[in-house]
């Protein structure tokens, strides 16, 4: 512990943790995983070693308030792009000494070098798309990240990691973090196929990148094929747009959209499913999504993309159920040889425990943030040992 006061702003693109703040209070319930963690992580931070703020750019409207925890939370209601300036000036106004940014903000992170902040980067992004894309969404990200103004990057998970250092970030800058986890897949007993009518889980946000929509396509080829499977979306997104797809494709009867639930309400529903689908395409940028943890603990096959990111987590047809991304008859064709196989169904159900362990990281995004607040020999000695071994 140092007795020098610090002054440590966070900044991240959405998520509002004063709603989360305020929900917690009321229901002790999360609406998303890690809000609790998060919250708990900066107290500690503010008890030990000064003020701590969090600005969220896309939050609902414009705020500035202190919680009774003493934590500032600021809405600043502009998006990190196109109204940087706003941001930059809320981030100027509360003048911090360490500065973290949640994500490739690329205008944000600049400021922070330019104006010698102490600079931070936590991200739970991947980076494998065309290059021209990529170069528009982000501008010159790795050159800067290489700038000795950012002291660190990490990154959710490893393949994370190499996404970062594919794009030209030097790996000895990169570490691969993780969320502690409460559950254990051997807390709850294998699956078997049972009988009757099946069902399908999707977690997270409705849109189209996410295979949303070819979760929809998949549940009416199997329609087609005669195979009955209905289909849960929990999430908040476009919901509108697909409703009229599940319509249009005349499953709107098997498609079922859930709204925002409570993460504990979450792992009941991956219980109660069949399965649960990850269809991510290539171009969402991933990290490593907390449904495909949530669903090895609930021991609940796993129907998924073959997104960079879920190599080597995720196998074919001996932890999950494979298909290529953006394909829905392919997602069918998984989907269906799952649900014919009850040998393969109760294989994929053991083997949980397994690939959940394989992707354990001690690792933690607190460890992170934390250590380089206190910056002790011992912390940089902890930094040195745990950067990434591509």
């Amino acid at each position: 512990m140092t007795t020098e006061r610090k002054r440590i702003l966070i900044v991240q693109y959405a998520g509002d943790y004063r709603e989360a703040y305020h929900r917690l209070q009321a229901t002790g319930a999360e609406t998303y995983y890690g809000h609790r963690y998060v919250l708990e992580q900066l107290e500690g931070l503010q008890r030990d070693h000064g003020e701590v703020a969090m600005v969220c750019c896309l939050s609902p409207e414009a705020y500035h308030e202190t919680l009774p925890n003493g934590l500032t939370v600021i809405g600043a209601k502009a998006h990190p792009k196109k109204q940087a300036g706003r941001i930059k000036q809320i981030m100027a106004d509360w003048n911090p000494t360490h500065l973290v940014v949640l994500g490739p903000l690329t205008a944000l992170i600049r400021w922070g070098v330019a104006t010698n902040r102490k600079v931070l980067c936590q991200f739970a992004d991947s980076f494998d798309i065309h290059p021209l894309m990529r170069l528009l969404k982000y501008g010159r990200l790795a050159p800067l990240l290489n700038g000795p103004g950012v002291d660190w990057i990490s990154n959710h998970g490893v393949n994370a990691c190499r996404s970062l250092a594919r794009i030209g970030v030097k790996p000895d800058k990169l570490l691969a973090w993780d969320w502690p986890y409460v559950r254990r897949p051997d807390q709850t007993a294998v699956r078997t196929l049972g009988a009757g009518l099946h069902s399908l889980l999707y977690v997270g946000t409705i849109q189209p990148k996410k295979g949303v929509g070819d979760a929809i396509g998949a549940v009416a080829e199997l329609k087609r094929r005669g195979v009955d499977v209905t289909l849960k979306i929990a999430g908040g997104g476009q919901v509108a747009a697909f409703e009229t797809m599940a319509t249009e494709l005349d499953v709107a009867d098997r498609v079922d959209f859930l709204g925002l639930i409570p993460n504990t309400a979450v792992f009941d529903a991956m219980q109660a499913a069949t399965a649960v689908v990850v269809p991510s395409r290539h171009d969402y940028p991933e990290g490593l999504p907390l449904t495909i943890y949530e669903s090895l603990c609930a021991r609940t096959p796993i129907v998924a993309s073959d997104h960079p990111m879920f190599a080597g987590h995720l196998v074919d047809r001996q932890t999950a159920m494979v298909f290529p991304a953006g394909r829905p008859q392919a997602m069918a064709d998984s989907i269906q040889a799952l649900l014919a196989d009850p040998a393969l169904y109760a294989a994929i159900s053991e083997a949980t425990l397994s690939a959940w362990e394989r992707m354990q990281n001690p690792v933690k995004w607190g460890d992170v943030l934390r250590r380089w607040v206190e910056d002790t020999a011992e912390d940089r000695k902890w930094f040195s040992a745990n950067r990434v071994k591509l």
